[in-house]
């Protein structure tokens, strides 16, 4: 298989975005025929997907659209539950043929960046496959989804950097390695499997809805489901295409500073939608309008979140609470059915819908990661005393947040402290050690 610029031609057989001639988005050769598309998994789109040879499956795609029949009884929303997928995201689909290509080449290892989803789904498929996952996540990524990637047996590097910088170490770092690309914005075949998306919402609904609204991060998403339509419709499956909405956080506008749109929170916007740059930065503001981009703020996505789960029973994490939060302010101005992408479930993301205590009932059992790091070194000294660990640390944080940390970790019966000579030393309490044990186990 060959991945080729449609623009100049250029081909390669290596997976790569952008055509390194002329900047154009890459596209795998394949042939294209519609067909009678049956589940249970993304392989029932062989025909327009392309073909690979060795197939991997979780049982991945064909999830349910549902009709909303409480949040918005006078329109005709559904959602499109995108965390009934195997590791509870949309990014299995894209997993699922990237990981299968790098089989069906007899690769030993995939390489990639992620802030979470990529990072569970390709662990999961790699793990499927018997191949070596390598994942290099921000600091800020969520517990949860690293407890995952962990679980399937990836190995997980945890670094104090955006998500930017990593996509850019992880590029350099592939030759080195010698290993297969499994970043979403790095491997066209994401957009591929994400494309079934919208595809399955045509299918489902029988029609093609007047609008479908996209949780905005890098863009790629967006672009695949556009991706998507834009097959059907070239070759006279569909005659018009949906109207796509993109909602991003008011934290990180990339697309309202394109189109000039007035934004403005200093909110840290939810992991998924921390990116700067993108490959299809310029296609996703080729194919949207400036009407259609909007920015939500924290509290808009939580309240969002929280009608959803308990007036329609659906639990999302942040990102897909950022579509929803957009639909509730764009309500009277959509017309005719509209689609709200949830990306993913509500358990992979949950601390963003608690409140900060510091009682010990009320704290999670696995610590974040920095915590953990913190733990794991008193484990390997102890005692020890608070600079000395600041020492070992060897990452990017102040003297005063490893002390804060370590309140932290003592008020949640992870660690206690005693004053010898003079200075306070800390070591691990039983129930620090257990979770360590634990969260070792797994990884």
């Amino acid at each position: 298989m060959f991945f080729i610029c449609p623009r100049c031609g250029y081909s390669t057989v290596t997976p790569v975005m952008k055509c390194p001639i002329c900047g154009e988005i890459m596209h795998p050769e394949h042939k294209w025929k519609w067909a009678r598309f049956r589940g249970p998994d993304i392989w029932s789109f062989s025909h327009i997907l392309p073909d690979i040879e060795t197939k991997i499956s979780l049982g991945e795609a064909w999830t349910p659209l549902i009709r909303s029949t409480r949040l918005f009884k006078n329109l005709p929303v559904y959602f499109k539950d995108e965390g009934r997928n195997p590791t509870g995201s949309f990014r299995d689909r894209a997993a699922a043929l990237i990981v299968s290509h790098a089989y069906s080449l007899g690769e030993k290892r995939i390489l990639l960046a992620s802030d979470g989803n990529m990072g569970s789904s390709i662990a999961a498929y790699s793990a499927r496959a018997g191949i070596k996952a390598y994942v290099v996540v921000p600091r800020k990524t969520d517990p949860e989804k690293i407890l995952l990637m962990k679980a399937y047996g990836a190995h997980v590097k945890v670094l104090d950097k955006t998500i930017d910088e990593l996509l850019y170490i992880v590029s350099k770092k592939i030759p080195e390695m010698r290993a297969y690309p499994g970043s979403t914005s790095q491997n066209p075949l994401s957009v591929e499997g994400l494309k079934t998306i919208g595809i399955e919402i045509y299918l489902q609904l029988g029609k093609v809805p007047r609008n479908i609204v996209v949780p905005l991060g890098s863009g790629v998403t967006l672009y695949s489901i556009y991706h998507g339509y834009k097959e059907m419709y070239d070759r006279g499956i569909i005659s018009t295409m949906p109207r796509l909405i993109g909602i991003e956080s008011c934290g990180n506008p990339v697309y309202s500073r394109i189109f000039g749109i007035p934004y403005g929170c200093r909110e840290e916007p939810p992991p998924g939608l921390m990116y700067s740059d993108s490959p299809v930065k310029d296609k996703i503001s080729k194919i949207l309008s400036r009407s259609d981009v909007l920015t939500v703020s924290k509290k808009e996505l939580l309240r969002a979140a929280k009608l959803l789960a308990r007036t329609e029973g659906l639990f999302v994490e942040p990102s897909s609470a950022v579509a929803l939060a957009g639909v509730l302010k764009l309500s009277e101005q959509l017309d005719g059915d509209t689609v709200v992408i949830l990306t993913g479930h509500g358990l992979k993301g949950p601390r963003a819908y608690s409140r900060p205590s510091r009682s010990r009932s009320e704290i999670s059992v696995f610590p974040s990661s920095t915590k953990l790091m913190i733990l794991e070194k008193i484990a390997e000294n102890e005692p020890i005393h608070g600079y000395g660990l600041w020492k070992l640390l060897g990452v990017k944080i102040s003297v005063q947040a490893v002390y804060q940390h370590l309140r932290e970790l003592e008020n949640m019966g992870l660690i206690k402290s005693y004053v010898e000579q003079g200075v306070k030393k800390y070591t691990l309490t039983d129930k620090g050690r257990e979770v360590l044990i634990t969260i070792h186990r797994l990884s």
